[in-house]
């Protein structure tokens, strides 16, 4: 892009200047023909008084083209961290608008109280823990069959964690087959779940049941599958999405049980209010 300065800025300086030197050959001029050399005793002094008088003219005329008190009866910007607010439970909008993405990562949306980001992987990540969570009293989770069915060696921790999981994980969705010894086939996964996870799923999910877990209650301890579950099968950031599936998600997330907050507890909403935007244009 080509830019093009102006020279306004400049002229001051250079009529200053040409005026210095006419001052200067009149005095020299006029002390000649009066058969006095001009030296630096009577020369200098006359141009110092000169430059002091004709400058500060010119910064004051510079003065006028900008009003002196533009700023200063302006109110101070607010930082954007004390406008953009998480969304409560209580004051979620069931009319959210989508407009399109922040770097394939965050909704941009709109309600009736100004502009919002939702983050879109922990927003279906709350979709997907909740839809988990429901199939407790329900029938199985909708499976995925693998084309090849995938092993899975378990060290001897994760050996006995796995015989204390197996049943949870197949509600899931996942079929397992115990094989020989400490060997695991992977035939199926969760609908929800890319295939390439599956592994790291399992692993994640061994890891997590430790004695003390083992002792925990079903509940708590089906809450931290779905919670991990639900993190590796939502939708990534960094994902372009159409604005049907945007639609879709905001729809599916206000049906849930917490719109605002993932199972981790993490936000899912941030909101810009109108009138903190209008705060920070100064139009209050």
């Amino acid at each position: 892009m080509k830019i093009q300065l102006s020279t306004c800025a400049t002229k001051p300086k250079a009529d200053t200047a040409r005026g210095l030197d006419a001052i200067l050959r009149h005095t020299q001029s006029a002390s000649q023909e009066a058969g006095q050399v001009a030296d630096n005793a009577t020369v200098v002094p006359f141009i110092q008084e000169t430059i002091e008088k004709s400058v500060p003219v010119v910064n004051e005329e510079r003065k006028t083209e900008t009003p002196e008190n533009s700023k200063s009866t302006l109110p101070p910007l607010v930082s954007a961290a004390n406008l953009v607010r998480e969304v409560s439970f209580e004051d979620i909008s069931t009319n959210i608008r989508p407009l399109g993405q922040l770097e394939e990562s965050f909704i941009i949306a709109t309600d009736d109280e100004g502009l919002l980001l939702i983050d879109q992987h922990v927003a279906h990540e709350r979709i997907l823990f909740d839809k988990y969570r429901a199939l407790e009293n329900a029938r199985p989770a909708d499976s995925q069959n693998l084309l090849m069915p995938e092993t899975f060696d378990l060290t001897p921790a994760q050996t006995a964690a796995f015989d204390s999981v197996a049943e949870e994980l197949e509600a899931y969705g996942f079929a397992l087959m115990r094989l020989s010894g400490r060997t695991v086939a992977i035939k199926a996964v969760p609908a929800d779940l890319p295939a390439g996870e599956a592994r790291n799923m399992l692993a994640e999910v061994l890891e997590t049941v430790d004695a003390e877990k083992r002792g925990s209650t079903r509940a708590t301890f089906r809450d931290e599958v779905a919670a991990s579950l639900a993190c590796r099968a939502a939708i990534k950031i960094n994902t372009p999405l159409a604005l049907e599936k945007m639609r879709w998600l905001i729809d599916r997330l206000l049906l849930t049980s917490s719109p605002t907050t993932c199972p981790h507890g993490r936000p899912v909403i941030l909101r810009l209010a109108t009138r903190d935007i209008e705060k920070g244009f100064h139009r209050s």
